[in-house]
């Protein structure tokens, strides 16, 4: 898959991607609301050889410079013609409408050309970043999910899932 918008190009992740990919997944401030925490070279290279067989992982990459700054997932969820996206970027172009712009293509490409019926996001209700990336996708917050995620040490975390459907989604 290749969507491109005025600033980005969005295409299936492949193992050339390698070290740029590590280079954000191993920083600690970026990987702070995943459960696995930091991944290693060996780690990253296993989750792209995994995404050639399943095309899960969408790299971001910047038009103009052709740099690689963050992913997006995209994943068949557990329903009829539904799926999850998610996103990871690399902290240095945070607040620059990057990782908005890429997954409001990806909605784009999902409702209008896949013809799926709904789209869900989750994230910790800490991540401020990603809630509001949420709303500006027009997402509604569907629920709370309360201590459903272990992370260690006996320490559970919270979980807001949102949603949006085919019928709201406005492209």
């Amino acid at each position: 898959m290749r969507l491109e918008t005025n600033r980005l190009i969005i295409r299936d992740m492949n193992q050339n991607d390698l070290h740029f990919v590590h280079k954000y997944l191993k920083d600690e401030e970026t990987m702070l609301f995943f459960v696995e925490g930091i991944y290693s070279i060996e780690k990253v290279k296993e989750v792209i050889e995994n995404n050639s067989k399943r095309k899960e992982l969408f790299s971001v990459i910047i038009k103009d410079t052709q740099e690689l700054i963050g992913h997006l997932s995209f994943v068949k969820w557990n329903m009829k013609d539904t799926y999850e996206i998610g996103w990871v970027f690399n902290k240095s172009f945070y607040n620059k409408g990057y990782a908005t712009e890429a997954s409001k293509a990806m909605l784009h490409h999902a409702f209008k050309e896949l013809n799926v019926h709904r789209v869900v996001a989750t994230c910790q209700p800490e991540n401020t970043p990603s809630i509001r990336i949420m709303e500006k996708l027009n997402m509604r917050l569907e629920g709370n999910n309360k201590k459903c995620i272990y992370f260690k040490d006996n320490i559970w975390w919270d979980e807001l899932f949102y949603a949006i459907i085919d019928e709201e989604y406005k492209g």
